[in-house]
C-alpha cells in the first residue's frame, strides 16, 4: 500500500471527501479535526481524481504547496486514504456525462459536476458498503438533494428557460451528503475544538470561517446551528 492506496475491499463506515470540504478545512487550519474525529472502523477516503487535485496539482504552485503538503502528511500517516477502484474511471465518466447533459440552457448542456466531484459519485455508487460524501459546493449537493431546485436556481440566475431531463438523476439519489459546517459542529460538540469563546460564539466563527472559505452554508442555517448551544 503506498501513500493509504488500495483497493478499498472489506471496509465499513466511510466518508468519501471531494475537494471542496478538505479545502474548506485546510484554509481554516481545522484539518486536525480530521485525524481526531477518523476511528478504526469509519475511515476517511478521497479518490485519484480529488488527490490529483489537492496533492498532486497543488504540490507545483507555489501559493497551494504548503497546504498540498499537509494534506499529504494526513495521507501518508493513513488518516485520509486514497482509494481506488478497477471500474472507477469508467463510472466517473458516466456520472460526469449524465450529469452534465441533464440540464440544458438553449439546447446544450451544462457543466454541473467537474471529475473529482463526480469520482466521489462514482465510488459511492462502486463501494459495498455504508458510506456518505463531504461535498461544500452548492450544485454538486442539490444535484442530489432536489434537483428541481438546481433547476430553479439556474433559471434565476442565468434568466432564461432551464430545461431538466430527470429520468437519468436517480443515480445521484439516496447519497447522504454533509459538509466541512456539519464536521465542525460534530468536532465542536465532541469538544474536539477549543476556542477561547462562548460556544454560540464560537460555533458562528467556525461556520462563517468555512463559508468564507468555500462552504454552502447560509445565514439561517448558521443562525439555527447556534441555537442548538443556548
Amino acid at each position: 500500500m503506498k501513500n493509504g492506496d488500495h483497493k478499498g475491499k472489506g471496509m465499513g463506515k466511510a466518508l468519501i471527501f471531494d475537494s471542496s470540504t478538505i479545502i474548506s478545512l485546510s484554509m481554516n487550519s481545522l484539518l486536525g479535526i480530521l485525524e481526531k474525529l477518523r476511528t478504526k472502523n469509519f475511515k476517511f477516503i478521497i479518490t485519484p481524481h480529488v488527490k490529483h487535485e489537492i496533492i498532486d496539482h497543488p504540490l507545483k504552485i507555489k501559493r497551494f504547496e504548503l497546504e498540498a503538503l499537509m494534506i499529504l502528511d494526513l495521507v501518508k500517516r493513513g488518516i485520509i486514504e486514497v482509494v481506488d477502484h478497477p471500474d472507477l474511471e469508467g463510472e466517473t465518466q458516466k456520472i460526469l456525462e449524465t450529469a452534465n447533459s441533464s440540464f440544458l440552457s438553449d439546447g446544450e448542456g451544462m457543466r454541473i459536476l467537474d471529475a473529482g466531484e463526480a469520482s466521489c459519485f462514482a465510488l459511492h455508487n462502486l463501494m459495498k458498503c455504508e458510506c456518505l460524501l463531504a461535498i461544500d459546493e452548492r450544485t454538486a449537493r442539490m444535484l442530489s438533494e432536489n434537483p428541481d431546485n438546481l433547476r430553479a436556481l439556474f433559471e434565476k440566475k442565468l434568466h432564461r428557460p432551464i430545461t431538466m431531463k430527470g429520468g437519468a438523476l436517480g443515480i445521484f439519489k439516496d447519497v447522504s451528503i454533509i459538509r466541512s459546517a456539519e464536521l465542525c459542529i460534530i468536532a465542536y460538540e465532541k469538544k474536539l475544538i477549543s476556542l477561547p469563546a462562548p460556544p454560540q460564539q464560537a460555533i458562528d466563527a467556525l461556520l462563517f470561517g468555512v463559508k468564507l472559505k468555500g462552504c454552502s452554508i447560509s445565514h439561517d442555517e448558521i443562525a439555527q446551528a447556534k441555537r442548538m448551544f443556548k
